[in-house]
């Protein structure tokens, strides 16, 4: 059934595709009739013209600088315009009987002469837009047939690899069930806090760089540290320490509880968080927040050195995919940056990043 489930989408993408194809020619023919906005911009210029020389004509004093800066306007507009090597000569050399044009000393023959050239410059982009659009459609159609073939060996080909990988599942059936039944019963949190505990943030830390150079993504590893967390627990006992303990965790948790975020208690007061598909912009504004949430939580801690209520450190390092940094170099560089929010002052954070370079 699953089989037959994607060898049935195959076939619909390979018609949908054909169809974006045919869009595709549809937009074409828009950009060949597009072509006639430049046409239309030589038409403006030749009016322009022909109002000058009405104007040169009916006054002995023509005002000529209106004319000119609509002129000169019109002209830089159809001359920016796309242009291939070949217009691109032909542009060049009128360009400059066209801005030679634009002065006091030119006499109503020049002017004329300009406007031959104009004319001639419309039925020229007329002609190599009507010549780019056969060429298109000769390869579109030689295009079209080309994909219209390989999508069917597609097909076929997918088909047997369909096939392979569903004989291959069912030979293995036993062996995956044995699997899930292993990692069903190893516990991955932590019993106090309810995060995810060392064992798994292991697993997922180990296959960090892995995930993220496969979909392309860059991941931010987090190292959280509770300040003087010795000093609350000796003011207050290990009951409140553990208590605290716990509101941290949660706060952490209902934080960063969205897909590819992954909380986690590293040992002590120390907490972990990786974070997929984030960048540096992101990840400042998420440690901020994260800094004024625990502060926000209200908790006494009068033998803090910094404050008077429970504040955390925070490091943190960025793996740009495909820098194919290691593992335990990502958790060295995270946790030296914890260390310089500690020795900086403590209740702040610090990225490290440009882990490729």
């Amino acid at each position: 059934m699953l089989s037959f489930i994607i060898l049935a989408s195959l076939l619909t993408s390979s018609f949908m595709f054909n169809s974006q194809i045919d869009k595709l020619k549809k937009r074409i023919d828009y950009i060949y009739f597009g072509n006639y906005i430049p046409v239309l911009k030589l038409h403006t210029l030749e009016d322009n013209f022909e109002n000058l020389i009405t104007c040169m004509r009916t006054y002995k004093k023509c005002d000529r600088d209106p004319f000119f800066k609509e002129i000169k306007k019109e002209w830089n507009y159809y001359d920016n315009a796309f242009k291939g090597n070949e217009e691109r000569i032909v542009v060049d050399k009128i360009s400059i009987e066209v801005n030679n044009s634009l002065n006091y000393k030119a006499k109503i023959a020049q002017y004329k002469d300009v406007i031959k050239k104009i004319n001639f410059l419309k039925q020229h982009e007329k002609n190599v837009a009507y010549k780019k659009r056969k060429a298109f459609l000769k390869e579109y159609t030689s295009m079209k047939e080309y994909l219209f073939y390989n999508m069917v060996i597609l097909v076929f080909i997918s088909f047997l690899f369909i096939a392979l990988i569903i004989y291959s599942i069912v030979k293995k059936d036993n062996q995956l069930k044995i699997l899930t039944k292993k990692y069903k019963i190893e516990s991955i949190t932590d019993a106090m806090t309810s995060l995810y505990n060392r064992k798994y943030f292991d697993q997922i830390f180990d296959n960090m760089p892995f995930i993220s150079n496969a979909n392309k993504w860059n991941t931010a590893f987090v190292m959280l540290d509770i300040d003087f967390f010795k000093q609350y627990n000796d003011t207050y006992g290990h009951d409140m320490g553990d208590i605290t303990l716990k509101a941290v965790a949660n706060s952490l948790k209902t934080y960063f509880n969205k897909d590819y975020e992954y909380v986690f208690r590293l040992g002590g007061e120390e907490f972990g968080v990786i974070l997929f598909d984030i960048d540096k912009e992101t990840l400042e504004e998420c440690l901020k927040d994260v800094n004024k949430t625990i502060e926000s939580l209200n908790i006494e801690h009068k033998n803090s050195k910094i404050s008077n209520i429970v504040t955390i450190s925070i490091g943190a390092v960025i793996y740009e995919a495909n820098s194919y940094v290691s593992c335990n170099r990502l958790y060295k560089i995270a946790d030296e940056s914890l260390y310089l929010s500690k020795q900086n002052g403590r209740n702040q954070y610090t990225i490290y990043e440009n882990e490729g370079n």
